[in-house]
């Protein structure tokens, strides 16, 4: 198995990523989610795509626009553009005839339902703690949120408001595999159950007790990971 990282261009971005090549025809696209970055919480994407090599599958883990290593300030962060940017990597992978699965964390769980909604042949779907933001959006008065540091313009919510992600679960018949957290300090009940409430029959919804968003202690992302990491299997090395 080889890992490299490269530069390379995607909806108009040059973006970073962290290939993991397993020499197969079935590839995982992970999604950071907000603020985040390729590595994933806690590194955990990292400890995915190593595991997913080991049963002969290979992986990307990309940074978007502004994020990370990529080109581009994170106050120009669009879900749009997050989500035209995971579909045009997939497309290109797709296009090459790989088994293609897609892999999101928080608003990249979501981007990854937004896009697995308009990719029928995707062979798998994976979303840890989606935040499908139904409750109603009211932008503050400059247009600008700030969080932890960081600023973004206040489109990037409300784009991700109006994607409607928990109504384009209808939409999707790939199989997925949507892990929820009880405890999750971002994404409310409400949030939880509308996704709950799309989930589709080939969708797998899984609550987990007392978890938080993304701080899991070393038990908890280990069960996770293996419940994810054996999703995967199933769908692309058959």
């Amino acid at each position: 198995m080889k890992e490299f990282t490269q530069d390379q261009n995607f909806n108009g971005h040059r973006v970073v990523t962290a290939f993991h090549d397993a020499d197969s025809k079935s590839i995982v696209i992970f999604c950071h989610g907000y603020r985040g970055t390729s590595v994933g919480p806690n590194r955990f994407f990292v400890t995915v795509a190593r595991q997913l090599a080991k049963q002969g599958i290979s992986s990307l883990r990309f940074d978007q626009y502004g994020s990370g290593n990529s080109e581009g300030d994170f106050f120009d962060s669009s879900f749009l553009d997050w989500m035209e940017t995971t579909k045009a990597i997939s497309e290109n992978y797709l296009k090459q005839g790989y088994k293609v699965a897609l892999f999101g964390q928080s608003m990249g769980g979501a981007a990854v339902i937004a896009v697995g909604s308009e990719l029928p042949n995707l062979s798998a779907i994976i979303a840890w703690s989606p935040d499908p933001n139904v409750d109603k959006f009211i932008a503050p008065e400059n247009g600008i949120i700030e969080e932890s540091g960081q600023i973004v313009q206040a489109r990037f919510w409300q784009e991700a408001h109006d994607a409607k992600v928990a109504d384009k679960l209808s939409l999707i018949k790939t199989p997925m595999y949507i892990v929820q957290c009880t405890a999750d300090e971002y994404v409310d009940e409400q949030n939880r159950n509308a996704i709950s409430k799309n989930a589709q029959q080939n969708h797998k919804v899984e609550n987990f007790e007392g978890y938080s968003h993304s701080k899991w202690t070393y038990e908890q992302s280990k069960e996770i990971i293996d419940r994810s990491i054996n999703f995967l299997v199933q769908y692309l090395k058959n």
